[in-house]
């Protein structure tokens, strides 16, 4: 990484600024660009640098990412109208060209994220002394807050590269180690978790208002990343103990299959929210889903659903492949009225384009006509929030680990769980039986299924896909699933070896930082030259 000049904080507090956002609280800013020394003096110049934290989050580059890394590479994306130049390594990356001169193997973005949230951590304990109002119990709350900003920073690099250097230190002067080695996952691992339950300890439970309760670091947004975390590190005991947290919170709901779209993807900050990103018009706009996902002036965007997963709510013939009006054996089928289907995917535009365009995070509304024969769909005019934790996913998470734990009594219930979100999506249907998922293969095929049918789009597929792949030590199944997405053999998509389920480093941060090494898929593979 790029050596950093003794004034970033400086530069940090000008960037702060213009930050702002969707709430009072985002936009306080420093009243003036000053030196170091002279800043740190109250709770509000505490409050400016964490906001700058979630900007950081907000920023284009860092939401891309998101899609990219944790949704791209996936069964659920491809190619949709043309891309724009600025976004043509996506074509590269579902084109199986995955380089290190990708601009998606920069992760520059989130060590920026990291930077402003060790630089709150170096610098608030300064302000205990210059402002009586600022409490040792406040600085708890902040510490825990970013700590926990940081984690989820972390926790997408790991899974995305693997090993990755650990900076625990702002980057203030010139006495610091600016080239540092990758640490190994499972040093990072242990930091991640060590920090989320220092943040658990201290976290704020309720703001007291609900855009702070969604759109800041809760408690349960702690829990919720720490069971991310537990599940992904094969600790699945601990896994369930934090699901159980989140699920216990009375303030949490699933919302009603008739109003979940409006409520939980347009409006946003629903009753089922744990953690998202908010974003207003006036300040900044979610780019990354007006582009990829489409909006009222694009209703497809440069991503789609694959056709060969495709499958049409009203009558026509599902792709074997697809998770909806799956055929589990010739009497049980799962998800053949799923609303889901409708909502998350405008199968419309498949007869305008060939595509079937993505419509969750994209659209106002999906209206249905009287017979319930067919839909319309409105597009939204405005941004969309993007939603890191909402209850469903952490249910599911919760099935998922009692699969793992294995056991008759385990798979009742995560049986339970499944069929919570499962049954609010197909109102009036029958639940789902052990019966007819009588082994550990089928129950965690099941899972799997169902946090696609939930969760699609929203970042998480290509994770879920990894940790299978991590658990079989084996990229067979993963490509099974992703070779599903393209016509022919699909060869080109296909992770040959586990390594090569990572991204590559960036060239560009080898060139500057020789003790970094490349990952090991990647080291002998050419690199192309954008035109």
């Amino acid at each position: 990484m790029k050596k950093k000049n003794i004034y970033i904080l400086a530069m940090l507090l000008l960037m702060t600024s213009v930050f702002s956002g969707c709430t009072d609280w985002l936009t306080m800013k420093p009243e003036s660009q000053i030196i170091l020394d002279d800043y740190w003096q109250s709770q509000s110049d505490v409050e400016s640098v964490i906001a700058a934290c979630y900007r950081g989050l907000t920023d284009d580059a860092t939401i891309y990412r998101m899609i990219v890394w944790g949704e791209l590479r996936s069964d659920n994306l491809t190619a949709g109208s043309p891309f724009a130049y600025a976004h043509i390594d996506m074509q590269h990356i579902l084109n199986g060209e995955l380089t290190s001169v990708n601009q998606y193997a920069s992760w520059a973005p989130f060590y920026t994220v990291i930077n402003y949230c060790n630089t709150v951590l170096h610098f608030s304990p300064l302000v205990l002394s210059r402002d009586r109002n600022f409490t040792p119990a406040e600085l708890k709350r902040v510490q825990a807050e970013v700590l926990t900003i940081r984690s989820l920073c972390y926790f997408y690099l790991v899974r995305s590269f693997g090993d990755v250097p650990w900076m625990g230190a702002a980057s203030v002067d010139d006495t610091q180690n600016y080239t540092p080695a990758k640490s190994p996952e499972r040093a990072v691992m242990d930091s991640i978790i060590s920090n989320l339950l220092t943040a658990q300890q201290y976290a704020r439970a309720d703001y007291g208002r609900t855009d702070y309760n969604k759109g800041r670091i809760t408690l349960d947004a702690v829990n919720a990343l720490l069971a991310d975390v537990y599940l992904w590190d094969q600790q699945y005991d601990k896994c369930v103990n934090t699901c159980n947290l989140v699920i216990a919170d009375k303030n949490l709901s699933l919302v009603d299959a008739n109003l979940m779209y409006r409520k939980v993807f347009y409006l946003g900050n629903s009753s089922e929210s744990i953690f998202e990103l908010n974003f207003n018009d006036k300040v900044q706009v979610n780019n990354a889903v007006n582009q990829l996902y489409g909006n009222v002036g694009n209703n497809s965007g440069e991503l789609s659903f694959p056709t060969t997963l495709g499958y049409d709510p009203y009558g026509m013939v599902p792709s074997i492949y697809s998770p909806f009006d799956y055929k589990v054996s010739n009497s049980v089928s799962e998800s053949q009225y799923d609303i889901r289907a409708k909502d998350f995917i405008n199968t419309n535009m498949a007869n305008q384009t060939g595509q079937n365009s993505i419509f969750k995070y994209a659209g106002l509304a999906r209206v249905e006509n009287s017979a319930g024969t067919s839909s319309s769909y409105l597009y939204r005019t405005n941004t969309a929030n993007w939603i890191i934790y909402r209850l469903s996913d952490v249910i599911l998470m919760k099935a998922e680990a009692l699969v793992e734990l294995d056991g008759e009594s385990n798979f009742a219930s995560a049986m339970k769980c499944v069929n919570q979100t499962y049954l609010r999506s197909n109102v009036g249907q029958d639940s789902l039986y052990l019966k007819d998922y009588d082994s550990k293969p089928q129950m965690e095929s099941l899972v799997l299924r169902e946090r696609q049918r939930e969760l699609m789009f929203e970042g998480k597929r290509w994770y879920d896909l990894m940790r299978v792949a991590r658990r079989e030590n084996s990229v067979t199944t993963i490509n099974s699933f992703v070779n599903h997405k393209v016509s022919g053999n699909g060869a080109a998509v296909s992770a040959l070896v586990m390594d090569a389920l990572y991204m590559p480093i960036a060239l560009s941060e080898l060139q500057v930082n020789p003790n970094l090494k490349q990952n090991p898929y990647y080291e002998q593979t050419t690199s192309y030259s954008k035109n």
